[in-house]
């Protein structure tokens, strides 16, 4: 198997990866919390507000798309200085790594956005 196959196979297949750790153990966070209560329950304890408040804001999705957000945009960011140090010495290359660093911005952007809309909805 040549470089032209393999490095495409690792590039898609570490995506794949990544993906599948991040939806794992989030899942596994929310399992968590809800043993939790069960065990709660099971036992007797009685659960004040202020308890279920903080469990639920472990999955707060309102929270979650503020870090998503500012974590593309860096990550978009990062690519595009990457692509200015190489454009300093390869003046060819500054364009397809702006384009590259275009879509974690973009996409840090509407999680700015949902996480914008989504607090003005919990305030009303």
């Amino acid at each position: 198997m040549g470089e032209e196959v393999l490095v495409p196979v690792a590039l898609f297949g570490s995506i794949i990866g990544i993906i599948w750790l991040v939806s794992y153990f989030n899942s596994r966070k929310r399992t968590t919390v809800h043993e939790t209560l069960r065990h709660a329950i099971d036992k007797g304890q009685v659960l004040s507000d202020e308890m279920m408040v903080r469990l639920s804001l472990a999955n707060d999705p309102v929270r979650a798309d503020l870090r998503r957000g500012v974590l593309f945009l860096a990550s978009g960011l990062a690519f595009g200085f990457l692509g200015w140090m190489i454009g300093l010495e390869d003046g060819d290359a500054i364009r397809p790594m702006i384009g590259v660093a275009s879509f974690p911005v973009f996409l840090g952007l509407a999680y700015l956005g949902l996480w914008a809309f989504g607090r003005a909805d919990r305030k009303a």
